[in-house]
């Protein structure tokens, strides 16, 4: 059977989740409150596993979670949204519901050495409401965070400007425990320009003020994300997958909201 977790019992997952997983700070900050999601259990008083889905479409597994619960479990959430599941090197190379979903090879980087490389002079400004209106991606941050006032909140940065335009956007969120995930947008004609490499160390140099450490995380097919990275120094990287799913927006529905409910009420 399964179960959805009330919220006031999240911490009863915490320890099911020992495993440093990648791009973990996204769901440390759902442990944290910062994200908001929801949880499905096998027990709703004892649970001995778990899948933590994000709303915004990241989902994590329970070290111990058998494969066959992952299975029914994906399935049951996939009638409803599309995820992208994070499927971490050890849980080898079997995908569940694989003729169903899609997997994406990705790299996770959290070790760096020194930069060589010196950025281009460019003008540098910190997020801030009034700048983040000029922005031309800001859709994308409002499904991703829900709104404006959200990504002002969870997420701090950088954009590069010329002339006045927003050229590029380098992102540090998902901040935890630690550690921040860096993100990197660039308009199409500002690309191989040198205005995402200026605005990522800046970033970085952030990043290092405030004592965290960075994680950069992307698809081996994005070549240029790959190579920004390299220039930034990261090296190292850990090799996992994202298995996308879409909604198959079938009707039946087998999980126990109602237990869910009643645990409430107790």
């Amino acid at each position: 059977m399964i179960y959805q977790l009330p919220e006031e019992k999240k911490a009863l997952i915490f320890p099911l989740f020992k495993n440093r997983q990648p791009n973990t700070s996204a769901l440390w900050c759902y442990f944290d409150g910062i994200l908001p999601g929801k949880t499905f259990v096998d027990d709703i008083n004892a649970p001995t596993k778990a899948i933590c889905q994000l709303d915004m479409s990241w989902v994590y597994i329970s070290d111990d979670a058998d494969f066959y619960w992952i299975e029914e479990t994906l399935r049951e959430i996939i009638k409803h949204a599309w995820i992208q599941v994070v499927w971490a090197p050890e849980r080898g190379s079997k995908f569940p519901l694989a003729e169903l979903g899609t997997v994406i090879p990705r790299h996770e980087y959290t070790q760096r050495k020194a930069i060589e490389q010196k950025p281009r002079d460019v003008e540098i400004k910190p997020y801030d409401s009034e700048l983040y209106e000029k922005v031309p991606w800001k859709e994308f941050h409002e499904r991703v965070y829900g709104s404006k006032e959200n990504f002002l909140k969870i997420a701090f940065g950088f954009y590069a400007i010329e002339n006045g335009e927003i050229c590029s956007e380098s992102e540090a969120t998902f901040t935890a425990r630690g550690y921040t995930e860096l993100g990197i947008i660039t308009d199409d004609d500002k690309q191989r320009k040198g205005f995402a490499f200026a605005v990522c160390i800046k970033t970085l140099e952030e990043v290092e003020k405030r004592g965290l450490k960075p994680i950069w995380a992307c698809d081996v097919e994005n070549l240029a994300s790959m190579k920004l990275s390299e220039k930034l120094g990261f090296v190292n990287p850990v090799k996992y997958n994202f298995n996308f799913f879409p909604q198959t927006n079938e009707s039946d529905n087998n999980i126990d909201k109602s237990c869910s409910q009643r645990s409430h009420q107790q």
